[in-house]
């Protein structure tokens, strides 16, 4: 990091597993600066409906800080590393920060995050369940698992697909 910066600057940074809240509160305590996306969504259990507070971005947190405070912020129990672009901290601008606060406070629908790089018009494979070995392109997105195939000579079908079951070809 360089330490010649003396502004505080936003970074993101690894939690452990499904350690995100105890981390915010931790942060809390410690009087560092941070960003926990969280939202309210509806949960279904087998006798029930709840709703449950949920990180955005599972095993994330941001931190805005002084880079002499990095140290601090990795002696945090539950706090892993800084997310690095070539081997420093990778500094997130505000306007980021602003934007990402905007979209999951202003949102009525759940907002979700998927590191898949499918795109549509990505020739893909069904790779399990009952549609398994049919190959499609991939015509859109719909949240984490809904994605619309075309697939040759049928058209195009919409089904529940969980994006871990298809593979780029």
């Amino acid at each position: 990091m360089d330490i010649e910066k003396k502004d505080p600057r936003w970074y993101a940074v690894y939690t452990a597993p499904r350690a995100e809240k105890k981390v915010r509160e931790r942060f809390l305590q410690s009087g560092i600066e941070h960003y926990l996306p969280v939202q309210i969504v509806t949960r279904k259990w087998h006798d029930r409906l709840k709703k449950v507070e949920q990180p955005v971005l599972s095993g994330y947190i941001f931190v805005r800080i002084v880079p002499l405070e990095a140290r601090q912020v990795l002696m945090t129990y539950g706090a892993i590393a800084f997310v690095r672009e070539q081997s420093h901290p990778a500094p997130i601008p505000d306007e980021q920060i602003e934007r990402l606060r905007k979209m999951v406070e202003q949102s009525d629908e759940e907002v979700e995050f998927s590191s898949s790089d499918l795109a549509p018009g990505t020739p893909v494979r069904i790779t399990r369940g009952e549609l398994s070995g049919l190959i499609g392109e991939l015509v859109e997105t719909k949240g984490k698992f809904k994605v619309a195939i075309r697939l040759s000579g049928l058209g195009c079908a919409l089904t529940t697909v969980s994006t871990s079951c298809l593979e780029k070809l």
